[in-house]
Formats: C-alpha cells, structure tokens, sequence
C-alpha cells in the first residue's frame, strides 16, 4: 500500500519534474492551477476512504456480499460529486486562477491547464474507490500493478505531449493535464476489467442499481474524511494563492516543496489507510488491546521514517530543488523553505496515523473539526502574520507561512492523539464479536 501510494503521487512529481525542465512559467502555472483543483480532487479521494473501514468489517464478518452495496454506493457518489467537481473547475476555478495570477503566460496556461484536466476528476474518486476496495480486502498488488502501469504511461504521454515528440506539437503544461487525464482513465479500465473478467475471486460482483442513488450510508463516513482530507491540502493550496502576492520566483519555489515534501508525506498517507484497516480488523478480533499493540507498531514505524527523511533534507536541502528545475532563484528559496519542512514531518506523521486510527473506528467528524481549528484557526493567520507584519517579516517573507504549518500541524498532532484516547477509553472492555454486530 505504501508502494502504491507512492507511485501514485510519482505522477505529480514527475509532472513538476518535467515541466520544470520545460519552462518556469509552466511550472509556475500548474503550481497554482494544482492549489486549486487538489482541495476538490482530495475531497473526492477523502469520501471514498469511508469504503475502508466498511469493506473491512464486513469482509471479516464473512458478509462479502454487502460489500456489493457499499461499492455500488461509491461508484454512484464518484461519479456524481467528480461531475459537479468538473463543473467547478471548468467553470469557476479558472476565474480564480485569472485573480490570482498576475496578466501573462503564468495565468493562461494556469486557466488551460484547469479546464484540460478537469475530465479527470470523476475517474480519480473511481480509482480511489477500487484501490480502497482490494487493499481493504487484503490484496493490494493488484493496485500496486496498475500504479506502477499508469506511472510509465503518465511518463511516456509527458515526453510527448510536453515537449512535442513523434510529430506532436509541443504543449507545455497543456499536455500534462491530458497526459494525467489519459492515465487516470486508463487505470480505472485496468482495475473494471481485472475485477469482472479476470480475478477468479471477484471483489465486487455486480452493480446495484438501486444503490448508486443511495449512498447516505457511505457519505456519513465520507464526507468528514474528505472534508479533513481537503482542509489538509486546501491549507497547502492556499499557502500557495498566498505564495503568488510574492511573484513568480515564490510560485516556483512552493510548487518545488510541494511536490517534494508531498512525495514524503504519500508513505504516510499510506500508512494512515494501514492504520484504518489494522485497527478496524484488531477491533472486531481482539478489542482495544490489540489496538493499543498495533498502534505502537505503526508509531514507530512512523517515527523511523519521518528521521530518515530529516537526514535527507537536512543533507541535501540544497540540491534537491535541481531536480525540478535549473533556475538559480527558485532553487535557493526552494533550499531554504525545505530546511523548515523537514523540521514539520514528525508532528505530520502523527496527525496522519492517528487520523487513520480514529476512521479505523469511523469517528471521522472529530478529525474533520480538529483539521479545521489547527490548519486553518492558527496555521494560515500565524503564517501569514509572520510573513507581513511581524518584525522579522522581511527576513522571513514567504518562509514565515512554513513556520505557521509547522505550529497548526503540531496543534492538530496534539488534539487527535488526545481524542483516540478518548475513544479507546469509551471502548475499553468491548469487543466486535459476531458479524451481526460487525455490520
């Protein structure tokens, strides 16, 4: 799973990588066209994670045919909320981008980009919703397999379409918004005709008509996870439309740390939907003790990684940014801000496995609130003090608002390990045992 998810978000930093080798502007434009449609694209992941917690218990409680309802929910939902998000982002998201960028290429190609890859959006929440569905049931090569497919593809349809290869004209970020598109589509095929043609164990055996319409069961878990999901990434978004006030230097630089701190934090992301499906089966199995052994597994686990990343960074903070792009000035601002993200990973990877934990228990809407008071009640006002108004704000410019996400996500780390405790006292002494109780 963490494979998995790692190849996946590969697509974007290869996205960055080669664009970034392309022209800055280009870069530039699909830094801030991404800080716009990531928020509505992770709502739509984040609603489909309610598929997890429900798929597992149900598949453990030796019930596998309810699960033929809870994907019928999660296509039906998919493909309604991708058409409004489509809408969005071809009708409204490129009259943001046009506010927010000043007059010149950065803006068209921000616009363009937007409204090429708005398509895209109903098949990545369908995607997220297979993906969810094998590594829920304990197979999670198949979408490791189809990952690493759609990764070689989204990297031969770049060197195509990016820069005009095999005849064609080059596009620039034009064509990594098709390129994308073209990818996710075809992932979405490879796992429909694996699952009904080709897997001598189908997961989800036939479509029910009736509840692609009903899918209330499925947004009750959902959407808080989506919302918490969105806040997430929004906070990173409009760090950026904050970003742009600073020039085209500063875009670049925090598409650079985007794109690189997020390929970090993908294992983790990883590790939160493990965390999901672990604590959801110890807690039908073996109650909250096995929960309590498990969670200690995984926090280690966690802080390993998180250290070995701020050797990286800490190391090699100033060459990293060479491989996204040859400009001199967004390479040393990029170098610097990186120096402060890796100091945030450790509060970041706790937010993110106790966030895992609390859906593993479909407590979802706490997260969802804890998300909003830390990102978005002391991240974005602290940073964007530091960055204005505080007496160290022409020192600090942009890099203050990386100070007010190091604080906000340490803010959010504290409040969701103590609601975990809070719900494991609340289930201290209970167990899940018969699959009557499990569904």
């Amino acid at each position: 799973m963490v494979l998995t998810m790692t190849l996946e978000l590969s697509i974007s930093v290869v996205d960055t990588v080669m664009l970034g080798h392309y022209s800055a502007s280009h870069l530039a434009a699909v830094g801030l066209a991404s800080s716009l449609w990531l928020p509505v694209g992770c709502f739509l992941i984040g609603v489909t994670f309610g598929i997890t917690p429900l798929v597992t218990r149900h598949l453990h409680g030796r019930q596998p045919k309810l699960v033929n309802l809870y994907m019928s929910q999660a296509v039906g939902l998919s493909v309604c909320l991708g058409v409004i998000a489509s809408l969005i982002t071809v009708f409204f998201l490129p009259h943001l981008a046009g506010m927010m960028a000043p007059p010149g290429e950065t803006r068209e190609v921000s616009m363009a980009y937007l409204r090429l890859f708005a398509p895209a959006l109903p098949m990545l929440a369908l995607m997220t919703s297979y993906k969810n569905l094998f590594e829920a049931a304990g197979r999670p090569v198949l979408p490791l397999l189809i990952a690493s497919i759609g990764l070689i593809l989204n990297v031969c349809f770049n060197y195509v379409l990016i820069f005009g290869h095999l005849g064609v004209t080059a596009m620039g970020a034009r064509g990594a918004a098709i390129a994308s598109c073209l990818s996710l589509y075809l992932s979405v095929l490879s796992f429909v005709i694996y699952d009904r043609f080709l897997n001598k164990r189908p997961l989800f055996t036939r479509l029910v008509w009736r509840y692609t319409r009903q899918f209330s069961i499925l947004l009750g878990v959902g959407v808080p996870a989506g919302l918490a999901f969105a806040f997430e990434v929004g906070l990173f978004s409009s760090m950026t439309w904050l970003i742009a006030s600073f020039g085209e230097v500063a875009l670049g630089a925090g598409q650079v740390v985007m794109s690189y701190t997020s390929f970090l934090f993908t294992p983790m992301m990883a590790m939160s939907a493990v965390t999901a499906i672990v604590v959801a089966k110890a807690m039908s199995k073996e109650g909250v003790v096995g929960v309590r052994r498990r969670m200690r597994v995984i926090v280690m686990l966690g802080v390993g990684y998180v250290g070995l990343c701020f050797v990286l960074t800490q190391t090699f903070h100033a060459v990293i940014p060479y491989l996204y792009t040859n400009n001199q000035d967004v390479v040393v601002l990029a170098a610097s801000i990186l120096l402060i993200s890796s100091c945030y990973q450790l509060p970041d990877m706790l937010q993110t496995v106790f966030t895992g934990a609390l859906r593993g228990f479909r407590d979802t809407r706490s997260s969802m609130i804890a998300f909003g008071v830390s990102l978005f009640g002391l991240s974005m006002p602290l940073g964007y003090w530091l960055s204005h108004y505080s007496p160290w704000a022409k020192v600090l410019t942009v890099r203050g608002f990386y100070f007010g996400l190091a604080a906000g996500l340490s803010l959010l780390a504290v409040i969701l390990i103590w609601r975990f405790r809070v719900v494991l006292s609340h289930y201290q002494g209970k167990r899940i045992a018969s699959p009557r109780e499990v569904a």
